[in-house]
C-alpha cells in the first residue's frame, strides 16, 4: 500500500502433542463424541485441584529452543478472568507476568529478501471449549472436550509488514514446531490457530495506528486474505476521515471479509492475578540441558547436511525439508538404501507427482520407506529399467505389495545374457546400416536412436548399461575401421563444382514497372503465379514452364531423370541431349532451375506424368552440400539430427508434407468456424497474468514491469462472447512446464473457440465433433497428395463415447474407484483409447466431470454434484488433445471459486469486469494442433509435428 504502512503482530496458538491435558489426566486426543473427554478438573468444578503436566512444560521449552528464544528458569501461572460459555469455570489459566519462554526470533524469506521476525515471548495456557451452533433450532451447544488442552501462545513483536511476510512466518513456525515434535500444526483441525493484530500508519509517522485483532484464523491462505481485506477496510476508513475502532473481528473465508465481534479488551479488563492452585515452575540448568539435548534435528541442520554431505542441490533440499513427513520418509529410506541423490530424485519426481495427483496421502502412505528404498535400489542396480520402476511404483501405490514381487509378476526383472546381447546388437546394426554409416561419418547423435532400438529389442535380456557398453564397443570399432580405410586413400582436394557449362536463367519477359517520370508505377495485371502439378495435368501434350529445386538426378547415360521439387509436389523431368539444347554437366541436387518441356503421360510415375525437357536453366546454386539425404522417401536419421538441421530436413517431401497437412487442419477449422458464424479474434500474447495460474508461465521484463507470455486466450475469448457470441482463435500459447516427454512442448499452436448461449457443456462437445469431422473431410478433399505421402489414417467420425472421470478411473482400476485421484495419467489415456476402440470402434473418447477442486478456476461446478465440474477432455487414439467445458458466467460464483482455489480476485479485476457487466451461459475449448496432427499421423513424438519446436532443451534453430 503506497499511502499507508502496514504494522502486524501475530499471536499463534499451538496445541501441544501431550497424551493428556495440561492440568488433569483426560485424553488430549483430537475428536471424540462431545463432552466425553472432560472431567471436574478441566471444567473447574468446586473442590478440584489442577496439577501441571510436566511434559507440557518440557514441550514449551523445546518450542522456545526451536524458535531461537531464551528460556525463563522461573515462571508463574495466572488467572485470566472472562465470562463466555466455552469456559465453564469463568477463567483461563495462562501466563502474563512471567511466561516460560522469553524473547527470540524466527528468520523468514519473501521474494528473495530475508528478515528476522522478533518474538516477544511464548507462554503456556489451557485451551477453551468449543461452541456448536444449531441455526435450525436456534440454539448453541458447548463441547468441553477441548477444555484444558495444553497450548503455547507465540506472541511476536509488530515486525511484520505485509500479508506475504505473515504467511511466511506462520508457515515457518508450523515447520519448526513440527520438527521439534511439539505440535502437529494441523490448522484444519484447530491444532494451530492464528490471531492477527493489524494497524495502518503513515510512512512518516512515529506512532502506531489503532489496531484491530482478527481471531482464530485456521489456514495460512486465510491469514493472507484476512490481512489484505483488513488493509483495504482500514485504509478506506482513514482516507474518509474516520477512525479505526479497537475491536476484535472474525474472518469469514467464504465471503472473504472480516466482521466485528466485540470491542477489543485490554489486559486489565481480564483482571489477571496469580493462580493460587498451581506452584510456580523452577527449572534448573541441568533440566534445561536435558530438554535441549532431546530436541530433534531442525530444518536448518538438515538443509546443511543434505547440501554439504549428500550433495543435493539447494532447491531440492529446500523442497525435501519443507514437509517434515516427506523429509522423515527420506531419512528412513536412506537407512535401507544409502544413496541420497537417487532416493531424493525419485521422491521429488515420481513420488511427489503422485502426491500432487491426489493418489498418495502423505499422512497415510500405503508402502514403507524401506520398500520405497528397495525400488530405488532396484532401478539403480538395473534389476529393473527406470521406466519399469515407475510402473512398479504405480502398482505399489494402487495395489500395495513389495517391489521385487511386483516386478517379478510383471516380468520386468532384467537378467544378463552377454552372448544374446552381442547377437542382438549385431542384428540391430545390420538392420540400421544407414544410421551406422552416419555414426562412422561423425554424426554421433545417431547413437541415441540405435541405442533405443537395442534396448527395445533386448528388454529383459541385460541392463541398459551393458547393452550400451557392447553397442559403443561395436560402433567405435566400425568407426575406427572406416577411418583406417580413409587414411589409406590418397588425399584429394574438394572438387570445386564447375557450373560453366550450365545455361544461366534469364527471363526476357520479366515484369518491369512502367516509368512515370521519377516514379515507377506498379500495377496488378498478370501477378506471378505458382506452378502446380494440376497445371501440368491440365496441359497434357503441351509445353509448360516452371521453376523449382533439383531434388534427385538419375543419369542413365543417353538420358537423365531429373526430379524437380516445387512448393507442394515433386515432378519428374526427362533430359536427353537430342531434345534439350542445354547441358546438365555440373548440375547437382539442391540447385534451383527453370525448366521447360512437353507434358507426357507416364502411368509408372507417382504423379502419372513426366516432363520431356526442351530447356533447363540454372537459377542459383548451393555453397555447401546438404547434411542429409533429402531425396530419400523418408529421412533416415534421428529426430535430434532432423531438428538440428531443420533448414535442410524440411526440404524432404515427407517432412514438408507434415506441415502442409498441418496447414490443412488450420484451413479446415477456419472454414468450419466461419460457416458456423464464429468471429476470428487475435488476443495479446504479452499479458499481466496467466489464464491458468500456477508456476508454468514465462515471465518477461516489460519496460520495468512484470509481464508474462500468455498460457491461453481464455480470458479474452470469454470477454468476447459478450459482444460476438461466438469466437475462435488460432495462435501460439506458451507453457513453462519442465517436461521432457514425447507429448509436451513449451510453445504450441492452440485451436480455441468459445460459444455463448449454450444449454450445457454437451453443446460444446457436439460442436467440437462436428468441427473435427468437417476438418477431416476438408483435408481428404484438398490434401490428397499429402495424405498419400504420409500414409495418413484419417478416422471416420460418427458417434463419440463419453464417460465421467470417476467412472473412467473405476473402469481402469477394475471397480476400485477413483480415491483421491484428480487427473488422468498418460497410461490411463492410452488404456481409455484402447477401450474406446475395442468397445465402440471409436478413435475418440470424451472424459467429463473432473473434480471441481482441480483447476481451472473458470470451470463451472456441476449443479448435480458440486464436487464435480462441467469440464471435459477429448482423447484421440490414447492422447488428450482437447480440454474444454462450460465456464462460470455469474460474477459472484466466479469470485467464490477463485477464492476456493486460493486465488485473489483482485488479481483478475479486468477479467472479472466481463462477468460483472454480464455474460451469457457459455463454454469452449482448446485443442493442441501439434497433438492433433501427431495422433492423426500416428507419430511417437510431438516434436515431429512442430515446424521449429521449443522444448526445455531446444531454442534453435
Amino acid at each position: 500500500m503506497e499511502k499507508w504502512r502496514t504494522v502486524i503482530g501475530l499471536e499463534i496458538h499451538a496445541e501441544l502433542l501431550t497424551k493428556t491435558k495440561i492440568f488433569c489426566n483426560c485424553s488430549a486426543e483430537f475428536g471424540g463424541a462431545p463432552n466425553t473427554r472432560c472431567c471436574p478438573v478441566c471444567t473447574g468444578m468446586p473442590g478440584t485441584l489442577p496439577i501441571i503436566n510436566q511434559q507440557a512444560v518440557e514441550y514449551a521449552v523445546k518450542a522456545g529452543y526451536a524458535l531461537n528464544c531464551g528460556i525463563n528458569k522461573f515462571s508463574v501461572f495466572d488467572r485470566k478472568n472472562y465470562f463466555y460459555p466455552d469456559l465453564p469455570k469463568a477463567y483461563q489459566i495462562s501466563q502474563l507476568y512471567r511466561p516460560i519462554v522469553g524473547p527470540g526470533y524466527v528468520p523468514i524469506e519473501v521474494n528473495g529478501q530475508k528478515k528476522n521476525i522478533r518474538i516477544n515471548h511464548i507462554h503456556l495456557e489451557e485451551d477453551a471449549g468449543k461452541l456448536v451452533h444449531d441455526a435450525f433450532n436456534g440454539i448453541s451447544m458447548a463441547d468441553y472436550n477441548r477444555c484444558g488442552i495444553p497450548l503455547i501462545e507465540i506472541v511476536t513483536e509488530p515486525d511484520i509488514a505485509s500479508a506475504e511476510e505473515a504467511m511466511a512466518f506462520v508457515e515457518q513456525i508450523s515447520l519448526l514446531l513440527q520438527y521439534a515434535g511439539v505440535c502437529d500444526c494441523k490448522m484444519e483441525q484447530g491444532s494451530l490457530r492464528c490471531d492477527v493484530n493489524i494497524s495502518l500508519m503513515r510512512p512518516d509517522a512515529t506512532e502506531f495506528g489503532t489496531r484491530a485483532e482478527i481471531k482464530n484464523i485456521n489456514s495460512i491462505k486465510s491469514v493472507g486474505r484476512a490481512i489484505k481485506y483488513e488493509e483495504k477496510r482500514q485504509a478506506l476508513l482513514l482516507e474518509a476521515g474516520k477512525k479505526v475502532v479497537q475491536e476484535t473481528r472474525r474472518y469469514n473465508a467464504n465471503r472473504d471479509k472480516t466482521t466485528s465481534m466485540r470491542t477489543k479488551e485490554n489486559a486489565n479488563d481480564y483482571r489477571y492475578f496469580p493462580e493460587p492452585d498451581i506452584l510456580q515452575v523452577n527449572l534448573t540448568d541441568a533440566q534445561l540441558d536435558e530438554i535441549k539435548a532431546k530436541l530433534p534435528e531442525m530444518p536448518s541442520s538438515r538443509f546443511k547436511r543434505y547440501t554439504e554431505e549428500y550433495g543435493i542441490s539447494e532447491i531440492d533440499a529446500k523442497t525435501l525439508i519443507q514437509t517434515k513427513i516427506i523429509s522423515d520418509f527420506f531419512e528412513n529410506a536412506l537407512k535401507r538404501y544409502n544413496n541420497p541423490k537417487s532416493v531424493a530424485v525419485f521422491i521429488l519426481g515420481e513420488f511427489m507427482r503422485r502426491v500432487n495427483l491426489g493418489e498418495i496421502d502423505i499422512n497415510n502412505i500405503s508402502f514403507t520407506p524401506e520398500e520405497f528404498a528397495e525400488l530405488v535400489e532396484m532401478a539403480d542396480t538395473e534389476k529393473v529399467s527406470k521406466n519399469d520402476a515407475k510402473t512398479v511404483f504405480r502398482a505399489m501405490v494402487e495395489e500395495g505389495g513389495k517391489p521385487m514381487d511386483i516386478a517379478k509378476n510383471k516380468g520386468m526383472i532384467i537378467t544378463v545374457d552377454t552372448a544374446k546381447v552381442e547377437a542382438g546388437v549385431d542384428e540391430i546394426l545390420a538392420a540400421n546400416a544407414a544410421q551406422v554409416e552416419q555414426y562412422k561419418n561423425g554424426e554421433t547423435k545417431v547413437f541415441g536412436f540405435i541405442m533405443g532400438q537395442c534396448t527395445k529389442a533386448l528388454k529383459g535380456v541385460a541392463t541398459p548399461k551393458i547393452i550400451k557398453e557392447i553397442l559403443e564397443s561395436k560402433l567405435k570399432a566400425a568407426a575406427a575401421s572406416a577411418a583406417s580405410d580413409a587414411e589409406k586413400k590418397e588425399d584429394v582436394k574438394d572438387n570445386v563444382i564447375d557450373t560453366s557449362k550450365l545455361t544461366k536463367y534469364e527471363n526476357a519477359d520479366k515484369y518491369v514497372p512502367e516509368n512515370d517520370g521519377k516514379m515507377l508505377m506498379i500495377d496488378t495485371a498478370d501477378v506471378k503465379k505458382e506452378f502446380m502439378l494440376a497445371d501440368a495435368k491440365a496441359n497434357m501434350g503441351k509445353e509448360v514452364e516452371f521453376s523449382g529445386c533439383v531434388h534427385r538426378i538419375k543419369n542413365m547415360g543417353s538420358i537423365a531423370f531429373i526430379v524437380v521439387r516445387t512448393s507442394r509436389d515433386v515432378i519428374q523431368t526427362v533430359y536427353s541431349a537430342d531434345n534439350c539444347k542445354d547441358s546438365i554437366e555440373g548440375l547437382r541436387e539442391g540447385f534451383f532451375v527453370n525448366v521447360k518441356g512437353i507434358v507426357k503421360e507416364n502411368p509408372k510415375d507417382f504423379n502419372g506424368l513426366e516432363i520431356e525437357l526442351d530447356s533447363i536453366k540454372l537459377i542459383s546454386t548451393n555453397a555447401a552440400e546438404l547434411p542429409l539425404k533429402i531425396s530419400q522417401g523418408r529421412l533416415n536419421c534421428t529426430i535430434e539430427v532432423n531438428l538440428d538441421n531443420r533448414a535442410a530436413s524440411l526440404r524432404n517431401p515427407y517432412e514438408r508434407a507434415i506441415f502442409k497437412l498441418q496447414e490443412g487442419l488450420v484451413q479446415g477449422m477456419h472454414k468450419f468456424m466461419q460457416a458456423n458464424n464464429f468471429t476470428e479474434i487475435h488476443s495479446p500474447k504479452i499479458v499481466a497474468q496467466g489464464a491458468e495460474g500456477g508456476a508454468n508461465i514465462f515471465r518477461l521484463d516489460y519496460f520495468g514491469k512484470s509481464a508474462f507470455l500468455n498460457q491461453s486466450p481464455q480470458f479474452y475469448k470469454q470477454m468476447a462472447v459478450a459482444f460476438f457470441d461466438r469466437v475462435y482463435e488460432i495462435a501460439p500459447v506458451y507453457r513453462a512446464e519442465k517436461h521432457a516427454t514425447s507429448r509436451h512442448i513449451n510453445e504450441y499452436i492452440g485451436l480455441d473457440f468459445e460459444m455463448g448461449y449454450i444449454d450445457s457443456m454437451y453443446d460444446v462437445m457436439k460442436m467440437e465433433i462436428a468441427m473435427l469431422k468437417s476438418i477431416f473431410e476438408y483435408i481428404k478433399e484438398n490434401y490428397q497428395n499429402e495424405l498419400k505421402i504420409l500414409e495418413a489414417d484419417v478416422p471416420e467420425i460418427k458417434e463419440v463415447p463419453s464417460i465421467k472421470f470417476a467412472d473412467a478411473i473405476e473402469l481402469l482400476r477394475g471397480g476400485e474407484g477413483s480415491g483421491k485421484k484428480f487427473d488422468l495419467d498418460p497410461e490411463d489415456e492410452v488404456n481409455l483409447g484402447k477401450y474406446a476402440k475395442e468397445k465402440y470402434d471409436s478413435d475418440f473418447i470424451f472424459v467429463t466431470h473432473f473434480p471441481s477442486s482441480k483447476p481451472p478456476f473458470y470451470a463451472m461446478n456441476s449443479r448435480e454434484d458440486p464436487r464435480e465440474a462441467y469440464k471435459f477432455d477429448l482423447l484421440f487414439r490414447g492422447l488428450e488433445i482437447t480440454s474444454g467445458g462450460q465456464r462460470i458466467h455469474d460474477y459472484n460464483e466466479q469470485v467464490e471459486k477463485m477464492k476456493a482455489q486460493g486465488l485473489d480476485p483482485d488479481d483478475f479485476k479486468n477479467y472479472l469486469e466481463a462477468h460483472k457487466y454480464g455474460l451469457p451461459p457459455h463454454g469452449g475449448l482448446g485443442i493442441g494442433l501439434e497433438r492433433l496432427l501427431m495422433k492423426l499421423l500416428n507419430k511417437n513424438n510431438i516434436r515431429e509435428t512442430s515446424l521449429f519446436p521449443r522444448d526445455i532443451n531446444r531454442l534453435l534453430p
